[in-house]
């Protein structure tokens, strides 16, 4: 897979991943950081990404200096767009329409997340959703 890769991750990804380092989306956040592929991010986005690290950096003890962290890493690697709104309405859940549209605003190939609302639709605009696990195997990780 070409380093120059666009993916969303969903929310439930990046959590995983921060908090529980071993499964795989930490595998996936290790990629990203080892230049694998690049995340595509929109404000909404990232704001509901820094929601939920706060969260659950509560909800799990951990030292609130994580959730810095990860944010300014998101902040300054991920490659930001603005949200064209093209996604209104599409998804089960309305909450999910944001990573639609980051992933066509941002020209995406794939959204990895383990959400089910968003893994019924298979692919939306040419945008393929995968679960992590397909993620990792599609990436030979």
């Amino acid at each position: 897979m070409p380093a120059d890769l666009a993916v969303v991750l969903d929310t439930n990804v990046w959590i995983s991943g921060i908090f529980f380092r071993r499964g795989i989306p930490a595998r996936i956040l290790a990629a990203w950081r080892d230049h694998r592929f690049e995340i595509v991010v929109t404000p909404d986005t990232l704001a509901e990404l820094e929601t939920q690290l706060r969260q659950k950096t509560t909800q799990f003890g951990a030292d609130p200096t994580l959730a810095d962290e990860w944010l300014d890493h998101a902040r300054t690697y991920a490659r930001q767009v603005p949200p064209a709104g093209v996604a209104d309405g599409v998804c089960r859940d309305p909450k999910d329409d944001q990573f639609l549209d980051a992933a066509v605003s941002g020209g995406a190939k794939y959204i990895v997340s383990g959400d089910k609302d968003l893994q019924a639709l298979d692919t939306y605009q040419r945008v393929k959703v995968l679960s992590p696990r397909e993620f990792i195997e599609l990436m030979g990780l």
